[in-house]
């Protein structure tokens, strides 16, 4: 259970990352991006100790993919598409079917 924990906020950490890339406008914008960063991996490391690296790692990308568009559009005012729910759909399907194989 502790490395979903970590998996899920590395992977909230990533989601913030990748929006201060885009968004990060001073310095201190950039030094929270940069612990942004630092954290994710940190907590994408201890997860993978504990589940598996190729496994927390699938998750942890799909995860902060679909974090960053959901923010986007909820926060930034990206439009919804139908495609990209579609596309989002099919990558969690994948990731599921995967950790049912993987059992």
């Amino acid at each position: 259970m502790l490395s979903w924990v970590f998996l899920v906020i590395s992977s909230a950490l990533e989601v913030l990352w990748a929006a201060g890339l885009k968004y990060a406008a001073s310095p201190e914008d950039w030094a929270a991006t940069v612990l942004c960063i630092v954290g994710s991996f940190v907590f994408m490391v201890l997860a993978a100790q504990r589940m598996g690296a190729a496994f927390a790692y699938v998750v942890f990308v799909t995860f902060g993919t679909v974090g960053t568009y959901l923010l986007d559009v909820l926060y930034f005012g990206k439009e919804l598409k139908w495609a990209a729910m579609l596309a989002i759909a099919v990558i969690l399907f994948s990731v599921i079917k995967l950790k049912q194989n993987e059992a």
